[in-house]
């Protein structure tokens, strides 16, 4: 339902509200008291949880998955899911990058090592 109120808010400005209420069938009444209901607990706790999350993938060269991210804040003293910060972590499209060895090759040769000591010897 607060979609189609999100959709009548963005809209207003070129549609009046009370068409545009009738047209996603919801009552303009509704839409008015969406308007002035504070936030939810939940949705601060979210907001809070994904700027904290933002932070710590930031701050670790975005290399943290979800469990490293977890482990963080629950050092911190945060009682949060994995589950949860996996899913804001893929709403807020977080991907952490894969860590990858880079090959030695062996196939051609090193160079042999340069000769620093003159070869002419005076006696």
């Amino acid at each position: 339902m607060s979609s189609r109120y999100e959709l009548v808010e963005a809209e207003e400005a070129h549609f009046r509200i009370a068409d545009m209420c009738r047209w996603l069938d919801v009552s303009r009444s509704g839409y008015y008291e969406w308007r002035t209901r504070p936030e939810s607990a939940t949705a601060q706790r979210r907001r809070h949880l994904t700027a904290a999350i933002n932070e710590i993938f930031t701050a670790n060269h975005e290399t943290y998955g979800y469990r490293r991210v977890h482990a963080v804040l629950a050092r911190s003293g945060e009682t949060v899911s994995p589950e949860l910060i996996r899913a804001l972590m893929r709403d807020l499209g977080l991907m952490p990058r894969a860590h990858t060895k880079r090959a030695l090759d062996t196939r051609k040769p090193a160079p042999p090592p340069r000769n620093c000591r003159s070869t002419t010897h005076e006696t």
